[in-house]
């Protein structure tokens, strides 16, 4: 690959990109500055480490009274960038890992601790930009200075992880997920506005704890972020994110549990080299309804570009 000499490109080619969304496995939200633009035929593989706790399974849309899980979970995702029209595209493959521990105040469903630890949900993305990330090459994106973008994406969450209709903390949903996003960045000298929206929505669990079937309505989502460039290596964000809905139905019947939270946080990016970067992000819900998740995350990333 050529040598990329513009430090500060640099950091927006490796750092994130339009089609690099978040670790959305444990927390819907994504990171700062995930949508920003990238350069045509550029692989990236990302590792992840996150910390959770929370009163919600793996599956965070679902939260459960009474519940404390302490959860540790690795994600190994790749993406793929491309041109479709002259705009910037890419697919990405998210593969989620987990260790649980979980406890009920009121011994709702079991008593004492339980344990489990297995593969989760492998979830496959589609983006696409719809203005203001042109296809680019490596050598053009050097010489592009970025500009307002709004770029949309398909995710799908396959019921692909380790599922037991018999427990109550599982590591796979056993259901399908399609969720629309809608990403808008705005850059501001040395800082990025960024706000996205999305809307999941969930297919049926027959398997429910054990026959039950379990259907839930769909979640809407809104998040910030505003970003502020230190030097060419290291940048900082504020985050918030808003959600609202996915009320559930077990058997049929509502279970008043319609949701409504608002998380804060904070992230830190860092380039160690023009291809080797990552971050550190902590969460935490701030405002919830009852029977809202209510969790705080750390995540540390690693990436790699090539």
């Amino acid at each position: 690959m050529a040598e990329i000499k513009n430090i500060s490109r640099v950091k927006t080619l490796y750092g994130l990109g339009l089609l690099l969304c978040g670790a959305p496995l444990i927390c819907e939200a994504d990171n700062a500055r995930d949508w920003q633009n990238l350069p045509t035929d550029l692989n990236l593989i990302f590792g992840y480490y996150s910390r959770v706790d929370t009163n919600t399974s793996i599956d965070t849309s679902l939260p459960l009274d009474g519940l404390k899980l302490d959860a540790d979970v690795y994600i190994l995702r790749y993406a793929h960038s491309f041109a479709i029209d002259g705009r910037s595209s890419a697919i990405q493959i998210l593969q989620p890992y987990a260790r649980v521990k979980a406890s009920f105040d009121d011994g709702q469903f079991f008593d004492g601790t339980k344990k489990n630890n297995g593969a989760g949900d492998t979830q496959f993305i589609f983006v696409h930009n719809l203005f203001g990330a042109p296809a680019l090459s490596k050598e053009e994106f050097v010489k592009w200075t970025p500009e307002t973008f709004l770029t949309g994406a398909i995710w799908v969450t396959a019921p692909t992880g380790d599922y037991d209709r018999n427990k109550v903390i599982n590591i796979g949903a056993n259901r399908w997920v399609f969720k629309p996003e809608l990403a808008f960045g705005q850059p501001i000298g040395p800082t990025w506005l960024e706000l996205n929206t999305w809307v999941s929505f969930y297919t049926d669990n027959d398997e429910y704890h054990g026959e039950g079937q379990l259907s839930q309505r769909p979640l809407y989502a809104i998040e910030g972020h505003y970003s502020y460039n230190f030097n060419r290596a290291l940048w900082a964000s504020i985050d918030s994110t808003y959600s609202v809905g996915g009320e559930s139905r077990v058997n049929g019947s509502l279970q008043d549990n319609e949701q409504e939270n608002v998380l804060l946080g904070a992230t830190v990016g860092f380039q160690l080299s023009p291809q080797f970067g990552g971050l550190i992000a902590y969460s935490d819900t701030v405002s919830k309804r009852s029977g809202s998740p209510d969790m705080d995350t750390w995540t540390f990333r690693l990436q790699y570009a090539w």
